[in-house]
């Protein structure tokens, strides 16, 4: 029998993609009875013999030859582009033409902006699917619900070693000269990496992808230098810091620019990337498709997500090794919370433990090995089946026993930055978020909760519009992602902003609480950024002001929020206002009776009693102070405090009513003063006007006597003339 084969292999990684992987394919399906045909989308695949001697071979988007019976389709670790999948539809397409079986076999999606009509028809044209990790599963289930082989790749004997060679094991002894590089445990000579005769591979490596989240670059650079320095001083060698594709080459250099001046680099020629992977002892990386390789070769993988996609197709490859839950995300080491006092002390805890378990994790890794290939032969034998036409068996849904090695600090990085299995009974932020039956606005609104790098909070819904079916629906959309955390709240009488608030507050218990509304946008790392100021043990404020958006360079630096500003009628900085729920023991519940200004009410008691900071800027990796600002800034921030703080000590003696009555007061004159200042200026812009008008005239009139005057000059000459 004999298949075409669509790969995208070495299309998308040109760094880290598998040399052997599609002679191992090869393998398993000539194991199988299978004589594989591999090809590119739109790229004419070389002729078999029977094909050379007929008509001119086909590019596999086109018809098929008929002596082809069935179509491949070939993934790997990196979600499907566009354009590949648009390539893989056209043939798919071409073999149900001709009544050719499809098969798809470790397909990443990226869920984040995939092809929804491209992947709806392509996997309806498949008879078996096998997908990379679960949230990829997730999509393909909801684009085509009633396709019966959806399943879980387990296609992992790809990127295994040679039976011979299993991880931890030394490599069979093959005769080399002397002089010939040294060799990878797993590889052939041609396969190992470019180097120095004396040269050992290095001890540690770092197979890096830029982040595509919402932590830049610039933040997450000093974060994995301080991860590679943590473990230089543990583990001795050199280091590699490799990209994983040629796109990522300048975020390689700014991590490595990072790294201290005495850490001794290992130069690595271009393809060489994939063999330091699979020999490293300690692999740190961003990149799932560097997990997969480096757990392969047996490596002590410390992966860090750079964003929630990230971290959950990292997880998926753990899984698949019995070491699920070990992928820190990335938000979680730049603010550690309790986990850790600082960015330092969490990646120093992690290398500690990382090379303190390294025993333990390599045994579980080789233990593993057989599990996992023996899931692999049968995965290929479904697939072997379903191209032949029969109806294919779905694969076991456990393959590895889970083990509980590696460093128990990754437990307490992840608690608050994944979404968890178990909702926590008292979250550290709730959200009350009340809706006034507009859809769109409250979908926006969940959607941006939902993409927040801070995991830990519950969201309580009220809903204040006229049909609950509709929120009800929007919640149920997203069920999955908010894995328990969200209730709702539905009223049909009118309740006021206040009553709804509190509603919302007696719903839960949390340590911090936010009040928005459904059309507030959100910004990914609000929350994040808002506990990790009021976690901070140096921190006095109870409330934070997050701005939703970067500082925009034309408008001027907000200031924190105060009760003289308050009360001298200055606009509170536009944000997310968290605050601590303890507060509301002294300050009481919102007032109930306000029909509009309940928020503004709560937040002047608020400012009486208690303080509230501003939070600028992006993340930062380490705990950093605020140089000084210049002498006239401070200055005025000085004059600032002192009055706030005498302002404080009056109201909390006499009150708040006397200095709020005067504000107001001032501000009615101040209202009337600007009012007769406009009147007074257009009362001087219409005596201005009035006064051109009467020069145009004064003007117009002296042209009209000189004119005369001249005239009747001559005529008096003339006249005294004839009169001679």
């Amino acid at each position: 029998m004999r298949i075409d084969v669509l790969s995208s292999t070495g299309g998308l990684e040109p760094h880290l993609r598998q040399e052997g992987g599609p002679d191992r394919l090869l393998q398993q399906l000539a194991a199988r009875g299978i004589e594989a045909v591999l090809a590119q989308p739109g790229v004419p695949r070389p002729p078999t013999e029977t094909e050379a001697e007929g008509p001119t071979a086909l590019s596999p988007s086109e018809e098929a030859p008929p002596a082809t019976a069935g179509l491949l389709l070939i993934g790997t670790e990196h979600p499907a582009d566009r354009e590949l999948l648009a390539g893989w539809l056209e043939a798919a397409r071409a073999a149900v033409r001709h009544g050719r079986p499809v098969v798809v076999s470790g397909l990443a999606l990226d869920v984040r902006d995939a092809p929804a009509e491209v992947l709806r028809e392509l996997l309806a044209a498949a008879s078996l699917v096998g997908l990379r990790d679960e949230p990829s599963v997730a999509l393909a289930r909801r684009l085509c619900p009633e396709h019966p082989g959806l399943h879980l790749g387990r296609d992992d004997t790809l990127d295994l070693p040679d039976p011979a060679v299993a991880p931890g094991s030394a490599p069979a002894p093959v005769p080399v000269d002397a002089d010939a590089p040294d060799r990878v445990p797993g590889r052939t000579h041609e396969e190992a990496p470019h180097q120095a005769p004396d040269q050992a591979p290095p001890a540690i490596v770092a197979a890096l992808e830029r982040p595509a989240g919402p932590i830049g670059p610039e933040e997450a650079a000093p974060v994995l230098a301080a991860l590679l320095d943590a473990l230089v001083h543990r583990v001795p060698g050199a280091v590699a810091v490799l990209p994983c594709r040629a796109e990522d080459a300048d975020f390689a250099a700014a991590v490595a620019a990072h790294l201290p001046r005495d850490v001794r680099r290992h130069p690595s020629a271009p393809g060489a990337a994939a063999a330091l992977v699979g020999a490293a002892q300690h692999l740190v990386t961003t990149c799932p498709r560097a997990v997969a390789l480096g757990l392969a070769g047996g490596a002590d993988v410390l992966p860090v997500g750079t964003d929630t996609y990230a971290v959950e197709r990292m997880d998926a490859v753990l899984h698949r090794w019995g070491l699920a839950g070990h992928a820190v995300p990335l938000a979680a080491l730049l603010t550690p919370g309790d986990a850790a006092w600082d960015t330092r002390a969490a990646v120093q805890q992690w290398a500690s433990e990382a090379v303190e378990h390294r025993a333990a994790v390599r045994s579980a890794l080789v233990d593993a090995v057989p599990a996992l290939r023996a899931a692999g032969e049968r995965w290929w034998d479904t697939v072997a089946e379903a191209l032949r036409g029969g109806r294919p068996q779905p694969p076991p849904a456990a393959v590895v026993a889970p083990r509980g090695v590696g460093a128990p600090v990754v437990r307490a990085l992840r608690r608050r930055y994944v979404v968890p299995a178990v909702p926590p009974a008292r979250p550290t932020v709730a959200v009350v978020l009340r809706s006034r039956g507009r859809s769109a606005q409250l979908a926006r609104a969940l959607d941006g909760l939902l993409a927040q790098t801070f995991t830990d909070w519950q969201l309580v819904v009220l809903d204040g519009g006229d049909d609950p079916a509709d929120v009800d629906e929007l919640l149920t959309a997203r069920r999955a992602e908010l894995a328990g955390r969200a209730a709702v709240l539905h009223h049909r009488r009118g309740l006021t902003p206040g009553a709804a608030a509190n509603r919302g507050l007696r719903a839960g218990d949390s340590e911090l609480v936010v009040l928005r509304d459904g059309h507030d946008e959100w910004s990914p790392t609000v929350l994040q950024r808002a506990v990790a100021r009021l976690e901070d043990p140096l921190a006095t404020d109870d409330g934070v002001v997050v701005p939703g958006r970067g500082p925009d360079a034309a408008s001027p630096v907000p200031a924190a929020p105060t009760l003289t500003g308050a009360l001298g009628g200055e606009r509170p900085a536009s944000g997310v206002f968290v605050y601590r729920r303890a507060v509301h023991g002294v300050l009481g519940d919102y007032d109930e009776t306000l029909s509009a200004a309940a928020d503004w009410e709560f937040r002047l008691r608020f400012l009486e009693t208690f303080t509230v900071g501003l939070v600028e800027g992006p993340l930062r990796p380490v705990r950093a102070r605020q140089g000084g600002a210049p002498g006239a800034e401070l200055r005025r921030r000085d004059e600032l405090l002192v009055r706030e703080r005498h302002l404080r000590q009056w109201t909390a003696e006499n009150g708040i009513g006397l200095p709020l009555h005067l504000s107001q007061e001032l501000r009615t004159q101040a209202e009337g003063l600007h009012a007769r200042l406009d009147g007074s200026e257009a009362l001087a812009r219409e005596l201005l006007d009035l006064v051109r008008a009467q020069s145009a005239r004064l003007e117009q009139l002296e042209r009209t006597v000189a004119e005369r005057g001249f005239a009747a000059f001559w005529r008096r000459v003339w006249r005294t003339l004839r009169g001679r």
